[in-house]
């Protein structure tokens, strides 16, 4: 079905229902009226908001659209998790080309609707609009966290924990793939795959941390460890020192450098996308939160080095040499496309 055989109003009507996904008690109005109505008193508002383009973030056709629109969702909700707060509404809006079928959409918000149900988010309404050429999804989410409980990159002291919450380069590798189609296995290529356009989200671990006392800085993985440790040190004035044999990477990824020549250390560094959340912990109580992690949520968390007076970050190799870290992770402005370029009229 053509959306302009569907119209704007009942193309609304059609994607309403399962958008109040997530805890209704706080939503005097949702979609339906000029704008929504929540009431919140638990501490702190958090607004986040994301932008994806096709040809900038992505190319249809190399994504599924249930995959584009979970991951639409899920950028924003890594923001409101970096943050130590928690999700609670999510308003999106959409730029759809002519040629745009109905289905297509549909699944995109089933994507979103899949997530919002496991993270306890309500799509609370938003804008839908033509677009002459390209697909363009906002999604702008509210959340909050208790005033004392909020998690800055400013906050990093000297001598806490470098931690990340899992794998690093997974999305690279899974980039890497689309870019070049390795021959590995099968099982290898989906996970990698899966990693790039389903990453995995942390919000328990978020308010764990956040609730803590013993963590100090945070941010989510979105450009790279190189690029976004990087903020963290210059927010918080301090430098940083990562074992290079610490940094975590997943046995999919060695496969696929292993077939490639890549270098999984480089990749989990500058490769983008990843959506863990980095941290700084006062290492006093790094281990007891790290089995309280576990106990919680069954994930473990990675100790990726140490925050130190000396600004800039350097790496410590194996054998205990320090390099400076030249490296830098995504930039929108300076970097190429994420995603490989085919015809415009992929669906």
């Amino acid at each position: 079905m053509k959306l302009k055989d569907l119209g704007e109003f009942n193309f609304i009507d059609r994607i309403t229902p399962g958008c109040n996904a997530g805890d209704p008690s706080h939503v005097v109005q949702g979609i339906g009226d000029d704008a929504a109505i929540t009431t919140h008193a638990e501490g702190v508002q958090l607004v986040t908001t994301d932008l994806l383009i096709e040809r900038v973030h992505f190319i249809r056709g190399t994504i599924s659209p249930r995959q584009l629109g979970y991951k639409s969702l899920a950028v924003n909700l890594s923001d409101i998790a970096a943050m130590g707060g928690t999700p609670h509404d999510a308003y999106v809006s959409i730029a759809i080309p002519p040629e745009v079928p109905v289905e297509e959409l549909d699944a995109i918000y089933d994507g979103m609707k899949d997530l919002a149900r496991a993270s306890d988010v309500n799509l609370l309404g938003g804008d839908t609009t033509s677009s002459r050429q390209d697909l363009c999804i906002n999604i702008v989410v509210i959340g909050s966290a208790p005033h004392d409980e909020v998690l800055l990159r400013s906050g990093a002291r000297v001598g806490d924990r470098i931690v990340v919450t899992g794998t690093l380069g997974d999305s690279a590798g899974g980039l890497a793939i689309l870019l070049s189609d390795p021959d590995i296995p099968a099982d290898v290529a989906a996970a990698l795959l899966r990693a790039h356009y389903e990453p995995e989200m942390y919000l328990e671990e978020a308010r764990l941390f956040a609730a803590s006392g013993v963590v100090h800085a945070a941010i989510d993985l979105s450009d790279g460890l190189a690029s976004d440790l990087r903020h963290i040190c210059q927010k918080s004035g301090v430098g940083a020192v990562v074992d290079v044999a610490s940094i975590p990477t997943s046995s999919e990824l060695r496969i696929l450098c292993g077939t490639t020549g890549a270098d999984p250390v480089q990749l989990a560094l500058a490769g983008g996308e990843d959506y863990r959340l980095l941290v700084t912990i006062d290492p006093v109580g790094f281990d007891g939160l790290r089995r309280g992690i576990a106990r919680a949520t069954g994930r473990e968390l990675y100790d990726v080095g140490t925050i130190v007076s000396e600004p800039g970050i350097r790496l410590q190799a194996p054998g205990g040499g320090l390099t400076p870290l030249s490296i830098s992770g995504w930039d929108h402005f300076t970097s190429t496309t994420t995603e490989p370029e085919q015809e415009d009229d992929a669906s």
